[in-house]
C-alpha cells in the first residue's frame, strides 16, 4: 500500500508524509523566520505533542501559553532522542518540496566547499567542489558574512576562494532558482560489466521525474551494475523513497511488503506499509553500491535499509546519520509542524538505527575529486568491489 504524498486531513489541517531533515537548498532561505505564534497556534502544536508525537506518553503537562515561539515549544518538550522535530513557513516548505529556492546553493565545511548543487548558482557562476573560499568583496570570510551576502537576493559578490594552490576570484549574483537532485552517467568498467552512476541529493517531490528519467536511462543501457551516490542525501518523502525502491528491487517482487511504519501506541491505527511495485523501468539487478556519509540521513537510510533483506546492499564511505523515524506535517495556518510520529522498520523487523547504518567498505570523501570522478575514494572503492568482490585495502 503507498500513502499518497500529500493528503488532505478533515478540519483545518493538511497532512504531509515524510521521514526528511527538511530542506533542499542548504542555503540561506533555510534560516528560520520570524513567525507570529498565537495562542491558538501554541495550543494546537501542543495537542500533537501530546497525542501524534511517538513520545507521546514521555511529554509532561506544562503552561503552553509561556512559549514565545512554536521552535521554543519543540526544543523544551522533544525528547532527547529526538533531534529532528521542528516547523516551517508553509511557503518554505511549497518551494522545498517543488526544489526551488534562492541564494547561492553550495555548502562549505571549515571554508572548503564540498558541495556544489546542480543548476545552482555556485554551479553555474563557476566554483568547484575543494575550492577554499577566503574573502567575500575583499573582506575575510566568516559565516555571518557568508549568510548576509547569500541572502542578498540580486545583489553580485566577488568571491575569492583558492583552488589548487591559486588564488581566483570568482563573481556570483545570489538568486532564486530550481535546483536538481539527479547527476547520472554510464561507464564500462575494465571487467566488462555496464555501471551506472546516480548522484541523488533530496527526495523530493519534484526529484520523481529525474529518478524515472534516469532508470530509463540505466534501463535502456541495460546496465549490470548500480552505483548511487547518498552522500549529502538527508531525506525527504516517503512516496519518493517508495519510488526508488521499486526502480531498484520492484523488478520481481510485485506486492511485497518492504517498510513498516509505525506509531505509538494510542495510534496504531495509522501503522503503514510499502510494497514493491514492478515499474517499465524497473532494473533487473542483484546488487547495489551506496556512498554514504554522516549526512545520510532518513529517506536514504530507509532505502538502504529496506533493500536489504531482499538483494544484496553493499554501502561504501561512513556511518550515515541514524534518523529510523519519520514525521507526518501538519498545517496550521501558515505553519506547518514537523514532529517524529512513526518509527521506520524493514521486510526483516530491522530499525531502530539511531547511531546510523554502518558499511562495508570505509572510503573517505576526499574534497580534492568531483563526486563525478571515477579516482575519488568513494566512487573507485565502488569501482574496485565490482571488479574483486571484495572492499579494497589502505
Amino acid at each position: 500500500m503507498k500513502n499518497i504524498l500529500l493528503k488532505l486531513a478533515i478540519a483545518s489541517t493538511i497532512t504531509f508524509f515524510s521521514i526528511g531533515c527538511g530542506g533542499g537548498g542548504g542555503d540561506a532561505s533555510q534560516e528560520k523566520q520570524n513567525v507570529v505564534f498565537s495562542e491558538t497556534q501554541k495550543s494546537f502544536l501542543y495537542g500533537l505533542f501530546k497525542t501524534e508525537y511517538l513520545w507521546a506518553s514521555q511529554v509532561p503537562y506544562k503552561n503552553y501559553s509561556t512559549y514565545r515561539s512554536a521552535q521554543e515549544m519543540i526544543d523544551d518538550l522533544r525528547v532527547p532522542l529526538d533531534r529532528w522535530s521542528y516547523y516551517e513557513t508553509f511557503e518554505n516548505f511549497q518551494n522545498s518540496w517543488a526544489q526551488k529556492t534562492e541564494g547561492f546553493g553550495c555548502r562549505w565545511s571549515n571554508g572548503e566547499l564540498y558541495k556544489v548543487g546542480f543548476n545552482t548558482p555556485c554551479e553555474l557562476d563557476g566554483l568547484k567542489r575543494g575550492d577554499i573560499l577566503k574573502s567575500i568583496n575583499g573582506v575575510n570570510v566568516t559565516r555571518d558574512l557568508y549568510y548576509e551576502a547569500e541572502s542578498n537576493v540580486g545583489a553580485e559578490v566577488i568571491l575569492r576562494v583558492q583552488r589548487a594552490n591559486q588564488d581566483i576570484d570568482i563573481a556570483i549574483t545570489p538568486r532564486e532558482y530550481a535546483y536538481k537532485s539527479v547527476k547520472t552517467k554510464i561507464l564500462t568498467h575494465t571487467s566488462g560489466k555496464k555501471a551506472g552512476h546516480m548522484i541523488f541529493d533530496q527526495f523530493t517531490s519534484a526529484a520523481v521525474d529525474e529518478i524515472e528519467e534516469a532508470f530509463t536511462r540505466f534501463k535502456n543501457e541495460d546496465i549490470d551494475e548500480l552505483i548511487i551516490d547518498l552522500r549529502y542525501n538527508d531525506g525527504g518523502s516517503l512516496a519518493t523513497a517508495a519510488i526508488l525502491l521499486d526502480k531498484i528491487a520492484g523488478f520481481d517482487r510485485e506486492g511485497i511488503t518492504h517498510t513498516h511504519l509505525r506509531w505509538n501506541q494510542d495510534f496504531s491505527h495509522l501503522d503503514d506499509f510499502y510494497e514493491f511495485e514492478q515499474d517499465s523501468n524497473s532494473l533487473n539487478i542483484s546488487r547495489v553500491f551506496f556512498l554514504t556519509t554522516n549526512k545520510t540521513a532518513s529517506a536514504s537510510e530507509m532505502v538502504i535499509n529496506g533493500l536489504k533483506p531482499f538483494m544484496d546492499v553493499i554501502v561504501i564511505g561512513s556511518r550515515t546519520h541514524g534518523k529510523p523515524v519519520g514525521m507526518e506535517g501538519k498545517r496550521d495556518a501558515d505553519l506547518i509542524y514537523w514532529l517524529i510520529n512513526f518509527s521506520v522498520y524493514n521486510a526483516n523487523n530491522i530499525g531502530d538505527y539511531y547511531n546510523g547504518l554502518d558499511v562495508d567498505c570505509s572510503a573517505n570523501d576526499n574534497f580534492d575529486f568531483e563526486r563525478t570522478d571515477k579516482d575519488g575514494d568513494m566512487f573507485s572503492m565502488a569501482l574496485y568491489y565490482i571488479a574483486h568482490n571484495a572492499c579494497k585495502t589502505p
